[in-house]
C-alpha cells in the first residue's frame, strides 16, 4: 500500500466488514468516488474481496471485507516469537549433538523453501533464481561482481533476521548453511552487515568444476571468522 489513505480505509474494513461504499462513504467522511479509488487499488492488491448482495428487487449491492492475505499481513510480529523459540533453543537444550541436530533441521527446513524452485542453468542461473525468490519474499538481493574475474555471488542489502542475528551470530551461519543446501555449493559470508559492511555477501568457496577461488578481495578491517559462529551451536 502505497498511501495511508488506503491503510485506514483496509483498517475500516478488516474491523468492521463487510462494507457497502455508502457506508464507507458515511464513515471515512470522503466521496464515494474517492473510496472507489482505494477500493481498486485494494483489490488489485489483493488484500480485499467484493460480494454481491441482494435485498429485494433491483440492482445488488457489493460488499467488500478483508481477504486472508490481509489478515496474514496485518497484524504480524514474527519476530518476537522467533527470538524466544531461538534463545530457549540455544540455552535451555543443553545437549550439544541435541542443538547441532536441530539446527540442521532447521536449515533444511528453510532451504526446502527455496530448492524446488532453483533448479540448473549454472551458477549465475541458479543465483538470479534465488535473489528473485528472496526478493518476493520482501528481502533486498541480487546477484553481484566484484570485477576481479571470481564467480558471481549472492548479495543481501536487508536481512530477514536482524533483530535475531544482533542476538546471537550463529544466526548468520544458518542463513550461509541455508543457501549452501539451496545453491548446491559451499559458500563463505566474507562481508556482513552486522560487521559494518553495507551488504551480507555470499561468496563460492570454489569455482564449478572444483577449481579453487583467488583470494577474495582485501577489506579495510579484518572479517570475523564466521565458521565460529556456527561451531558454538
Amino acid at each position: 500500500m502505497s498511501e495511508s489513505s488506503d491503510r485506514a480505509l483496509l483498517d475500516l474494513i478488516r474491523r468492521r466488514g463487510p462494507l457497502t461504499v455508502d457506508m464507507m462513504t458515511s464513515e471515512m467522511g470522503v466521496t464515494a468516488t474517492a473510496v472507489r479509488n482505494r477500493l481498486a487499488r485494494l483489490l488489485g492488491a489483493g488484500l480485499i474481496e467484493r460480494h454481491a448482495r441482494q435485498d429485494g428487487r433491483g440492482r445488488p449491492k457489493h460488499e467488500y471485507q478483508a481477504s486472508v492475505e490481509a489478515h496474514k499481513r496485518l497484524g504480524q510480529n514474527y519476530a518476537d516469537l522467533a527470538v524466544a523459540l531461538w534463545e530457549e533453543m540455544m540455552t535451555a537444550v543443553e545437549d550439544r549433538k541435541l542443538r547441532r541436530a536441530l539446527f540442521t533441521r532447521i536449515t533444511d527446513r528453510l532451504a526446502e523453501l527455496y530448492r524446488s524452485q532453483v533448479k540448473g542453468e549454472g551458477w549465475e542461473g541458479r543465483l538470479t533464481q534465488l535473489s528473485g525468490l528472496l526478493q518476493v519474499r520482501g528481502v533486498e538481493a541480487e546477484v553481484a561482481h566484484d570485477g576481479a574475474g571470481r564467480p558471481a555471488f549472492l548479495r543481501q542489502h536487508s536481512c530477514p533476521y536482524y533483530e535475531l542475528a544482533e542476538m546471537d551470530r550463529a544466526i548468520c551461519a544458518l542463513e550461509r548453511k541455508m543457501f549452501e543446501k539451496v545453491l548446491g555449493k559451499g559458500l563463505t559470508l566474507s562481508h556482513c552487515r552486522l560487521d559494518g559492511d553495507r551488504s551480507c555477501d555470499f561468496q563460492p568457496k570454489s569455482a564449478t568444476a572444483g577449481t579453487a577461488l583467488e583470494t577474495p578481495a582485501p577489506r579495510k578491517t579484518a572479517p570475523r571468522h564466521h565458521e565460529d559462529d556456527v561451531n558454538r551451536v
